[in-house]
């Protein structure tokens, strides 16, 4: 894969000439709902070259990112288009109810109603600590109209993918101006490969996705 270096599109006044001619590689933040593919996002980002990526992260690291996806992400995404000037977007989406269904799952495995930055962080992007079917409606299409109203003057700098389809490089690597590698998309974190039966409470602390989504979601 061809080395390429990270550098802000605004910078110096790059042309899309000089940003072709000189390999420069896009910050670039997926910002859609949690539960629409944003592990698998930050896996294909690695793929194709990038290495400051992070899934779920907290605010201190936004700043020397290049890369980021889900919930610590989403709800900073005006803070990144200002700190990081030439940033690509990517917002997932997926399908109302099975996106519903998908965090209902999580919310109800993990209610996270005693960890204050998973509090902060559903309370702002879903006015709701625990799952209520209504206020995630809402907040789905809340979320939705107000990054395309938010974009709806730079085209070019968002793009819409639903991954659970099977969007995969034919879109991501075109609005990136990188090349497709020559490796299958990839695809994490279906819920039946992290629960395929029911687990127990007294287990949910000794699972490796407990800080996953409890901590940071």
């Amino acid at each position: 894969m061809e080395n390429t270096t990270l550098r802000n599109r605004k910078v110096g006044g790059n042309t899309p000439e000089q940003i072709q001619s000189e390999k420069i590689r896009y910050p670039v933040w997926d910002i859609g709902l949690p539960r629409t593919g944003t592990k698998t996002f930050c896996e294909a980002l690695k793929l194709l070259g990038y290495e400051k990526v992070q899934h779920n992260p907290s605010f201190d690291k936004l700043a020397t990112l290049e890369a980021a996806s889900d919930i610590g992400c989403v709800i900073f995404y005006k803070y990144l288009d200002y700190k990081h000037a030439g940033s690509k977007f990517v917002l997932c989406t997926r399908d109302l109810e099975s996106w519903i269904e998908s965090v209902k799952f999580i919310c109800e495995k993990y209610p996270s109603t005693d960890k204050d930055i998973a509090i902060l962080r559903r309370m702002l992007l879903y006015e709701s600590v625990t799952f209520d079917r209504k206020k995630f409606i809402d907040a789905y299409h809340r979320h939705h109209a107000d990054v395309r109203r938010y974009f709806r003057d730079r085209p070019n700098d968002l793009l819409e993918m639903n991954l659970i389809e099977g969007d995969g490089w034919e879109k991501l690597c075109p609005f990136l101006e990188l090349p497709v590698p020559d490796v299958p998309f990839p695809h994490f974190n279906k819920r039946t490969d992290f629960y395929p039966d029911p687990i127990p409470a007294s287990s949910i602390a000794k699972s490796p996705y407990y800080t996953l989504y409890i901590r940071d979601s």
